[in-house]
C-alpha cells in the first residue's frame, strides 16, 4: 500500500514531538494498519507483519500503536 506523503509527514512530526525516531519498521507498521479495515490487536499485528517477511518487535508495535491513537491516527477499542 502507497501512503500519501502528507499522512507520512504527520506521522514523523508525532514521532518526533514523542522523541521517537521515524524508521523502516514503524513505516511498516503504519502500511500495515492503514490497509485493513479490520480491528487488530498487537499479535495480529505482528503475525501480519512476519508473514511478510518484516522483523518488527512487539514493543515497537505497542509504542508506535500509542503514537497512532494519541495523534487520532486510529482509535483504540476497549471491548471490555
Amino acid at each position: 500500500m502507497k501512503i500519501n506523503s502528507k499522512i507520512i509527514q504527520k506521522f514523523k512530526d508525532a514521532l518526533y514531538k514523542e522523541g521517537l525516531r521515524f524508521t523502516e519498521q514503524r513505516l511498516f507498521i503504519l502500511e500495515d494498519i492503514l490497509s485493513s479495515k479490520d480491528h487488530r490487536d498487537c499479535d495480529e499485528i505482528y503475525n501480519s507483519l512476519k508473514k511478510r517477511k518484516h522483523k518488527v518487535s512487539r514493543a515497537t508495535i505497542y509504542r508506535t500503536l500509542d503514537v497512532l491513537i494519541d495523534y487520532d491516527f486510529i482509535r483504540k477499542l476497549d471491548i471490555g
